[in-house]
């Protein structure tokens, strides 16, 4: 078991990413792993990368407190980023490591693996199992639609 010490708080506790190391994305599991991860994002107060788009870079001479948001958010999303990528398969990692933001990743991974091709491919494969063939249509011309 990991043990952390926290500066702040002078407390030891076990740090929530674990359960990313040990249930890595491999496609199948996309809404556990994805329940996983906004759970460490939400602990470490990462998520809202995933939420928000990046604000505009700021000017030089931009108030402190409009470049400490910039900041913030540059470093949040590089973390959510680094969980993403360490927790999810070699190949997809491959697949995911040039993507420019942790939202980006999310939304790919959403487009393969969510709730919306989930559906799609029950009614594809639906659709296999209750197709029939006419009365004396040949094989071959069934197969070919």
């Amino acid at each position: 078991m990991v043990y952390i010490t926290n500066p702040e708080t002078k407390m030891s506790f076990y740090p929530l990413s674990v359960i990313l190391s040990q249930n890595k994305l491999t496609g199948e599991n996309f809404t556990d792993w994805k329940r996983n991860l906004n759970i460490v994002l939400t602990s470490e107060k990462h998520k809202f990368v995933l939420l928000e788009a990046c604000p505009p870079e700021p000017a030089a001479n931009a108030a402190k407190v409009v470049r400490d948001a910039y900041e913030k958010w540059i470093v949040s999303d590089d973390m959510a980023h680094c969980y993403m990528l360490a927790s999810m398969s070699n190949v997809l990692q491959q697949q995911h490591q040039g993507m420019r933001t942790a939202a980006d990743i999310m939304a790919s991974l959403q487009a393969m693996f969510g709730e919306t091709s989930t559906r799609a491919r029950f009614e594809a494969v639906k659709a296999i199992k209750n197709s029939r063939m006419k009365v004396g249509m040949p094989v071959r011309v069934h197969g070919s639609f």
